[in-house]
């Protein structure tokens, strides 16, 4: 899952959790700070955004063995199916926003706002260096609204470049923005039962809210 996916699923998680209500800009937060940093969770973090941070992960590790996933990444080119997970992931971006009507009542411009504004609020509780890059992808993700408009093939192009600069493999852009877009329509319908599995999952997940790390 990428970044409005993994803030949809918090915001679910949220909702089902006992006490999710009081965690939720932890969770929030964590969906996006994960990504900033590896390794074992530095137990100093508030107790919420901890719990967004394993949720984050959680997600990852089971996205990662659907078997959904699986199959739709066996569809890449060979050469680019090491890194056709992380090709998946803004996809599943693209289709949510899309059908972000169907899930989800908020308005995606009103639900991106209240992410950015938790990202902005935990961000401190980061080191400095990785929350001086929190701040500049903070920024630009505001400048664009990013979270709101993924539905816009720009922003896949934009993050499928990203991702590729990154691990140094800009070289192979044109190629996997064409197997990128090749997938576009028939990756659909199985994003619509991954992503409702993993819903179903979250209410089972509610011990990572106190876990330790």
């Amino acid at each position: 899952m990428n970044f409005l996916a993994h803030c949809a699923l918090a915001q679910d998680a949220s909702d089902c959790w006992t006490g999710g209500h009081a965690m939720r800009g932890g969770l929030l937060a964590g969906a996006i700070l994960a990504d900033f940093g590896k390794g074992r969770i530095d137990t100093r973090l508030p107790l919420e955004l901890q719990a967004g941070i394993r949720l984050h992960r959680r997600i990852d590790a089971f996205t990662n063995q659907h078997e959904l996933i699986r199959s739709t990444c066996a569809a890449f080119p060979a050469d680019l199916r090491r890194y056709a997970p992380i090709f998946i992931d803004i996809l599943g971006d693209y289709y949510l926003s899309q059908m972000w009507d169907i899930y989800y009542t908020e308005p995606r411009t009103q639900f991106s706002q209240r992410c950015y504004h938790a990202c902005a609020t935990y961000a401190d509780h980061l080191d400095p260096a990785r929350a001086a890059q929190l701040q500049k992808f903070l920024q630009y993700m505001r400048s664009t609204d990013l979270l709101a408009n993924y539905h816009d093939w720009e922003h896949v192009e934009r993050g499928l470049h990203s991702v590729l600069r990154r691990l140094g493999r800009t070289s192979l852009y044109n190629a996997v923005c064409i197997a990128t877009a090749a997938q576009r329509d028939s990756g659909e319908r199985a994003f619509r039962l991954y992503f409702s599995d993993l819903r179903d999952q979250l209410p089972t997940w509610v011990t990572l809210a106190t876990a330790a790390t």
